[in-house]
């Protein structure tokens, strides 16, 4: 894996990977997040399904420090209506 410019951003770097805290994915910089190949913790599986899991949790992390006045909404694709119509799996009310 090549690192390019990231490897001069001062993150500490092990092994081509970049530890991050496991509740957030924040790197040692803050504000600075790493998720999928590029990350490492203990116990860390190199799989897609982990990446999306480490996304998610960082996320949510950066909805909260860009928005800290709103409460964050956890919604489900399968059963948001808000959601469907903004996906245009369903149509809103008045259309």
């Amino acid at each position: 894996m090549k690192l390019g410019p990231i490897a001069d951003w001062g993150l500490n770097i092990d092994k081509k990977t970049v530890p991050v805290n496991t509740q957030n994915f924040e790197t040692n910089k803050k504000g600075i997040f790493a998720v999928g190949d590029i990350c490492t913790y203990p116990g860390k599986l190199r799989l897609i399904l982990s990446g999306f899991h480490e996304a998610a949790l960082a996320s949510v992390e950066c909805f909260k420090r860009a928005r800290p006045n709103e409460k964050y909404k956890f919604q489900f694709t399968t059963s948001s209506k808000e959601i469907q119509e903004r996906l245009g799996v369903t149509k809103k009310k008045n259309d």
